[in-house]
C-alpha cells in the first residue's frame, strides 16, 4: 500500500531558527489556473511576500519574528482557500487552515541559496551524466589550464603547513 497525500495537500512550510534569525520557506503546489499569495503581518503591518514562480510551484522565503502572522491564500477557479500561521518563540503553528501543508521545524540548516544551487547542480549532473565523459575527452590540450598543469606537474610537492612561519 502506497502512502498518498490527501487531495488538498499543497506543500510544506519550513521554519528555521539560526543565529538569532528566523526564516520561513513555503513551497506551494499550484495548478496552472491558480495563484497563491502570502502576506506576513509583523507588528500589525502587512507585507506582501514575493514568490519565485517555478513550474507548478510557488516558492516563498522570508524572515519572521515572534508573533508574525502568515496568511496563505490560493485563488482557484472555484474560489479562494486560506490558511493562517503564527510564529512562536520555538515553532510555527497553524491557526486556521483549509489548506493541507506540512510544517517542518529545522534546527540545523544550510544557507537557502546554497541548498537551491546544490539541488540544481545535482539535477544537471543527473540529466547530463551520460555526456560528461565526452566533455572530458574533448578538453583542449592547448588550453591555458592545460599549460599550467604541465608546468606544475614536474614541480616538487610543497608542504604549506610551514607557510608564514
Amino acid at each position: 500500500m502506497m502512502n498518498q497525500e490527501p487531495e488538498d495537500y499543497r506543500g510544506s512550510i519550513v521554519y528555521t531558527q539560526e543565529y538569532g534569525y528566523k526564516t520561513v520557506t513555503l513551497t506551494v503546489s499550484i495548478a496552472p489556473d491558480e495563484q497563491s499569495h502570502v502576506t506576513s503581518y509583523a507588528y500589525n503591518l502587512p507585507l506582501s511576500e514575493e514568490a519565485e514562480h517555478l513550474q507548478g510551484i510557488d516558492l516563498y522565503h522570508f524572515s519572521v519574528t515572534d508573533g508574525t502572522q502568515i496568511q496563505l491564500t490560493i485563488d482557484t477557479s472555484t474560489g479562494s482557500q486560506e490558511a493562517w500561521y503564527t510564529v512562536h518563540p520555538d515553532t510555527l503553528i497553524a491557526e486556521h487552515s483549509s489548506i493541507e501543508m506540512d510544517i517542518v521545524r529545522s534546527d540545523e540548516s544550510i544557507p537557502f541559496e546554497y541548498a537551491y544551487t546544490q539541488e540544481a547542480l545535482n539535477e544537471a549532473l543527473t540529466h547530463y551524466n551520460d555526456q560528461i565523459p565526452n566533455w572530458l575527452d574533448q578538453t583542449s590540450t592547448n588550453s591555458p589550464i592545460h599549460d599550467l598543469l604541465d608546468q606544475t606537474s614536474n614541480s616538487p610537492i610543497h608542504d604549506l603547513s610551514d607557510f608564514g612561519r
